[in-house]
């Protein structure tokens, strides 16, 4: 039996320079599931795909592909991987069509023209399909992409940025793309800067900062780690003792500041209800509420300097 991971990354380094843009990260990548790799500017994230393409190689440590060693490996293992970068890099003076009869000379897909008309059709540009790239929208021509990277239907899909400089209206089109690649049984790595993509598609998410992996789980296990969120409305005055009151208890994680008040991240075994308690012993609350943590709220527990 093969591995059950697509993806395997072991304790893996990559310097640029007297840059080190990848820190001994190690990352298991199940078959069939969606991966969101999550990280500000600079943590790593496209180095780390263009590792698991075969296109930079580690100084240390090892990468494999659907069990092959991403660096040693050559265009055969390439071929079994869907990739959209960052930048479109579409020919925007021919057709959508002529786009993907190009991509599919290269990849000798066969069947070339149905196809075409097949992924054009997921994608939702059959209609549009003579049309001359450049008269598309910036979303028409990142799911055109999204057409290309699908074309020789390879098992592993890596999607850089998908939605980078798309509306909205786009933006939960390409969403809707990836999930049916998900139960389509595909597995799909992608890179993205938008918190709310990750928690929305991704079956789990890696969190880098330096090149290095801070957490890696399920956004509600992520969520969980960071802890109940407790809102609090009260007024400037009373801000102060009800910190105060705050950071004294041994239940509550983390405080911090809103424009309402504060907000505090509470323990799981804790009671809101006791923390409130104290509260209306020392100050007066206008009102509150608790909810699960986002995970943008815990990117920034994760990732801000304690």
């Amino acid at each position: 039996m093969g591995s059950p991971f697509a993806v395997e990354v072991s304790n893996v380094q990559c310097s640029f320079g007297g840059i080190r843009a990848i820190d001994g990260l190690s990352l298991r990548i199940a078959a069939g599931t969606v991966v969101g790799i999550v990280g500000a500017n600079g943590a790593g994230k496209t180095t780390l795909i263009d590792m698991i393409c075969g296109l930079v190689r580690p100084q240390h440590g090892t990468i494999l592909v659907m069990g092959q060693n991403a660096a040693a490996a050559g265009p055969a293992l390439r071929a079994r991987i869907g990739v959209l970068p960052q930048e479109t890099a579409l020919y925007d003076e021919v057709s959508a069509r002529q786009n993907l009869d190009f991509a599919a000379s290269l990849y000798a897909v066969p069947r070339a023209a149905a196809r075409i008309d097949e992924v054009l059709l997921l994608v939702g540009l059959l209609e549009r399909q003579h049309d001359v790239v450049r008269t598309f929208s910036g979303g028409m021509q990142r799911r055109l992409a999204i057409a290309r990277a699908l074309l020789h239907d390879p098992p592993l899909l890596i999607l850089d940025e998908p939605t980078v400089g798309v509306d909205l209206e786009a933006r939960h089109q390409i969403w809707s793309h990836v999930r049916s690649l998900r139960a389509a049984g595909r597995t799909v790595v992608l890179t993205t800067n938008y918190l709310d993509e990750a928690e929305a598609l991704c079956d789990r998410v890696a969190i880098l900062r330096a090149g290095r992996l801070l957490a890696e789980d399920t956004p509600a296990a992520l969520t969980a780690r960071t802890g109940r969120c407790l809102e609090i409305e009260c007024s400037p005055e009373s801000s102060g003792v009800a910190r105060e009151t705050l950071e004294r208890h041994k239940g509550v994680l983390r405080v911090e500041s809103g424009d309402f008040g504060l907000r505090a991240y509470l323990g799981a075994t804790v009671n809101p209800e006791d923390v409130v308690h104290d509260l209306r012993a020392v100050c007066t609350l206008a009102a509150f509420r608790t909810r699960s943590p986002d995970l943008a709220e815990v990117f920034r527990s994760l990732t801000t300097p304690q």
